[in-house]
Parts: structure tokens; sequence; C-alpha cells
């Protein structure tokens, strides 16, 4: 396939493209919390069935020729390390914005059509690739998919219970159960700088010993940072405490497992020898 055949596809990426910087600019970031459950979940099935439509065009159909191409793969490798460069230079990254939304879907989506093909494909190899795919799959997705559910949010507490948290953009939120500060802990190095931060807390009736770096689960979805200590006006203690929720993560880890289950196998069962 030359690269006459594949223009019409390319300047339909670069249209996109300039379509994407243009509606950052317009717009700010890509709306994502429109897309709460249940939304996304519709929306990933309809993408899901939209490729499953593209893919048995695949011999007839552009798009899908240009991304079963070496072409494709190299735009792929090209997006991955874009992606990087923006959320690792850019001082206040954002992996809301519609560059980096519209790379992760084309991203995601090649993956996925890759990986049907090699199903078909790859014969003796097919368990290993398959899993390897699908666990990359899994874990860039859950990510993907699951950002609009993902919810951090802030807390300050101290010898009174309290049960409202607050959104990275200032939104109050009420939560299911109540925060007390029971007790705390901090240490000095020899220049008078904390090195040791614990504190122990009240959750609901449950009491629980948390510390820098070391959350505590709530559960599979749910953990709570502790942040840092302050003292209010009144002179009493208090401290500011992380809540993270990601009811996609068990996606994730199983993607992980999936890799690790790949690799394990690719490496048990060597390189694939042709006769």
């Amino acid at each position: 396939m030359g690269f006459k055949n594949n223009i019409g596809v390319i300047v339909w990426i670069a249209v996109v493209a300039v379509a994407m910087v243009i509606m950052q600019f317009v717009v700010g970031d890509f709306p994502v919390d429109i897309f709460r459950f249940p939304v996304n979940i519709l929306a990933l099935v309809l993408w899901l069935t939209l490729l499953g439509v593209l893919y048995k065009q695949r011999t007839t159909s552009p798009l899908m020729r240009f991304m079963l191409s070496s072409r494709s793969l190299w735009l792929t490798f090209t997006l991955i390390a874009g992606v990087g460069i923006w959320l690792g230079l850019e001082r206040k990254p954002s992996s809301d914005a519609w560059v980096v939304v519209a790379s992760m879907l084309y991203i995601l989506s090649h993956l996925i059509i890759i990986t049907l093909r090699g199903w078909r494909n790859a014969r003796g190899m097919r368990w290993r690739f398959t899993l390897l795919h699908l666990g990359l799959i899994f874990a860039l997705g859950a990510g993907f998919w699951g950002a609009p559910d993902r919810e951090q949010l802030r807390i300050a507490i101290d010898s009174k219970p309290n049960d409202q948290a607050y959104t990275m953009a200032g939104e109050p939120r009420i939560l299911d159960y109540t925060l007390t500060l029971e007790d705390y802990d901090i240490r000095h190095d020899a220049k008078g700088m904390p090195e040791h931060y614990e504190a122990q807390i009240g959750i609901d009736n449950e009491h629980h010993t948390i510390r820098v770096n070391h959350p505590y689960a709530r559960s599979w979805q749910e953990k709570i940072y502790l942040i840092s200590f302050g003292r209010s006006t009144t002179g009493e203690t208090y401290c500011i405490l992380e809540i993270v929720r990601e009811p996609w993560q068990w996606l994730s880890m199983a993607g992980i497992l999936m890799l690790i289950a790949g690799a394990v196998m690719m490496f048990l069962g060597g390189p694939r020898i042709r006769r």
C-alpha cells in the first residue's frame, strides 16, 4: 500500500489534529465530567461496536487498511511519545487536553485493531500475544475511560467529626462517613524539619493510623492519604486528608496481571521458530 493510497487518511488525521488544537484554545480542556458513569459505559460500548464493524471492512476500508499498516504503528509510537512529553514537560499537565484525549483514543483503537488481527494470525503465540496486548489495553483503557469517575477530595479534620470534603476545584462533597483527628505524631530532624507525619483518625466508629505515603485503603476503590498538619487560629491542631476514589482500578490491575502473565508465557515459550 503506497503513500498515495493513504493520502486521504493522512489528510483526515491532520485535520483532526488541527481541530483538537483549536478546540483546546477555544473551549479549554475536554469536558470529561459529562462522561461520568453510566455515560462512559455507553460510549465505550458504542466505540467497541464501531471498531468491530470497521474491522470487518478491513479489506475495503481505507481507514482500516491504514491502521493495519506499518505507518499506523509509527503514528502510534509518535503519539505515545508526544503524550508523554506533553505530560512530562508541562508545568501543569492536563490529561484532559483535547489533543491528549484524541491521541489516547487513537492509541487504544489501534491496539484493539492489531489485537484482533493478531488473534487470528498469531497461531502458536496467540495466547501470549493476546495477553500482552489486552493487558496493555486494559491498563491504558482503565485510566482513559475511568477518568470521569475518578474523584479526588480533600478534607480538614480536627477533634470534631467532619463529613464535608471538597473537590480540587473547591466544590463541596458530603461523605457517607465522618472523619475525626484523634491523635497525631510529628517528628523533626536535627535541622528542625518535619521528617515523620502520623495521625490516628476515626472513621465513624473505627480507629486507624495513617502516615505520609502510607494511605489507608477504605475499600478496593478508595484510599485516604495524609497530606499535612496545621494549626487553627484557636490553637487546635488539624490535618489535611486526601480521599482518592478510582472505581476502574480493578480493570487497571487486571491489565497489569495480564501483562505479567503474557511476559512470563513469552519468556517460557521462547522465540517462535519458523520451519
